[in-house]
């Protein structure tokens, strides 16, 4: 893997992560019982991390489960491994003077396996959060 392919597998990456922050937001929004647009607001500027305690206290709140308990874990895996990804994968990786890409293989593993993770969490709390606002647009009670 050289530079160019790390950065482009890099990206996909954070964009995974970016659209699991936006779909918890919409879960948080739709749980709140005030209307999308204010929900969304109100978590805007909020982490991953608090915008996830959030939505644990609706649930509770609401008595209604939205977002199973092995599924937290997960996004609490997700979560630190998107940290790793953000904030120190450039300073804290081996990168190889002639390709300028990741020198270990195994930092090339977790990135794809990352990815994997990150993609399938996405695509799970999409459902999730496109099947709450279905709830809320017909008028239906959690």
């Amino acid at each position: 893997m050289n530079l160019s392919e790390f950065r482009t597998a890099h990206s996909i990456l954070m964009e995974h992560y970016q659209f699991i922050e936006m779909h918890l937001e919409g879960i948080y929004a739709a749980l709140s019982g005030k209307g999308i647009y204010e929900g969304l607001k109100e978590v805007e500027r909020y982490n991953i991390s608090k915008i996830i305690i959030m939505i644990q206290k609706q649930e509770k709140r609401k008595n209604k489960r939205v977002i199973l308990d092995s599924e937290y874990e997960d996004l609490k895996s997700i979560y630190q491994r998107r940290n790793f990804w953000t904030h120190s994968c450039y300073t804290n990786m081996v990168f190889d003077r002639k390709t300028g890409g990741p020198k270990k293989e195994t930092d090339i593993r977790q990135l794809y396996q990352d990815t994997r993770e990150a993609e399938q969490m996405r695509d799970l709390l999409f459902e999730k959060k496109n099947k709450l606002i279905k709830i809320i647009r017909g008028n239906h009670t959690f």
